[in-house]
């Protein structure tokens, strides 16, 4: 064996690596926009779906198979039975309202697969027959296929309505103001 072909081999193998490390890192990244940026369409056009009182734009943001879990614990898999779970929302009163939401964190588990982490809020209008604002924290799974980006699972709550970051160092205030224990 000649010894260019392991210089070779290695060079190519090591070429290898960093390209896979760069694509990896990058698979959201795409053309330079962070990861939140790349997201933010589907967000955006499910706002935009409730501020318009359309169930079934909303429901055409998430995969055929996409699923939901509302605040209060209602189950809802596929796009018919998330369009009526809305739909019976805006007939209930929600119609009108004005939705918002706002991206914390988005972790790419993959290069078509993010985690998106943030809080939402629905505020009443006049034309709204709610009366109360609402808010709390999302989760929410978004699968890519080409350049599109789709909701596979989305989770709401309202009994917390801000991401809290646990510090390394100090004291919980939820913990009764003692540092966590080790496990």
């Amino acid at each position: 064996m000649s010894p260019r072909i392991p210089t070779r081999t290695s060079y190519v193998l090591a070429t290898a690596a960093v390209l896979l490390l760069t694509c990896s890192r990058d698979a959201l990244a795409g053309s330079g926009e962070s990861a939140a940026q790349l997201v933010e369409p589907v967000i955006g056009h499910s706002l935009s779906a409730w501020n318009h009182s359309d169930a079934h734009a909303i429901a055409t943001q998430y995969e055929p198979g996409g699923d939901f879990v509302s605040p209060d614990g209602i189950h809802a898999e596929g796009r018919r039975a998330i369009e009526t779970f809305y739909h019976s929302a805006f007939t209930r009163g929600y119609a009108g309202s004005r939705a918002m939401a706002t991206v914390i964190h988005v972790r790419n588990l993959s290069g078509t697969v993010a985690l998106v982490d943030g809080t939402w809020t629905i505020e009443p209008t006049p034309a709204s027959k709610i009366r109360r604002p609402e808010a709390g924290l999302f989760f929410a799974v978004l699968h890519r296929r080409g350049r599109r980006w789709s909701i596979a699972a989305l989770r709401e709550q309202s009994s917390a309505r801000a991401l809290r970051e646990l510090e390394a160092a100090g004291t919980d205030p939820a913990i009764g103001g003692r540092p966590p224990r080790a496990a």
